[in-house]
């Protein structure tokens, strides 16, 4: 797949595991296992909902949920060489595992056509990215707040 992102400050892709920010969207529900479950629609994050996430005492939402928002490029601290470094991992993950060259269905996906790791990576950082969680829970959290 072709890097359709340049390093500009907004690329025009999408950030598959972004934050808890208003306008950008939930796609998806962290399982106590660690991965992610899509959500069959997107949410779009409105300022309530991104307060009441953030509130005092509740584990961060990022470690809860998977977030989408605009990728930023090189403004981002995971941004090297013009591309996504994070993205290039997971497509790199995928194929060590085998899991790009398996006929397997690509998870369900809502920003599939503008997703930063599926321009970079194609299928074998799809069929690893339900593995990712943007921010790791405190071991001190519990898992209802």
């Amino acid at each position: 797949m072709a890097d359709a992102g340049g390093g500009g400050a907004r690329t025009g892709a999408t950030c598959p595991s972004s934050t808890c920010s208003p306008g950008h969207l939930l796609l998806g529900i962290v399982r106590p296992d660690g991965t992610v479950a899509a959500l069959r629609q997107p949410i779009t994050v409105d300022a309530e909902f991104a307060e009441r996430a953030a509130a005092p005492g509740r584990r961060p939402a990022e470690s809860r949920f998977r977030f989408a928002g605009p990728c930023v490029g090189a403004a981002c601290r995971q941004w090297e060489d013009e591309r996504c470094s994070l993205g290039d991992a997971l497509a790199q993950a995928g194929r060590e595992s085998g899991a790009a060259d398996t006929d397997a269905p690509l998870p369900p996906c809502a920003i599939r056509p503008t997703c930063r790791w599926w321009l970079q990576g194609g299928p074998a950082a799809c069929h690893v990215c339900t593995r990712v969680v943007h921010t790791a829970a405190p071991p001190e959290a519990g898992r209802g707040a």
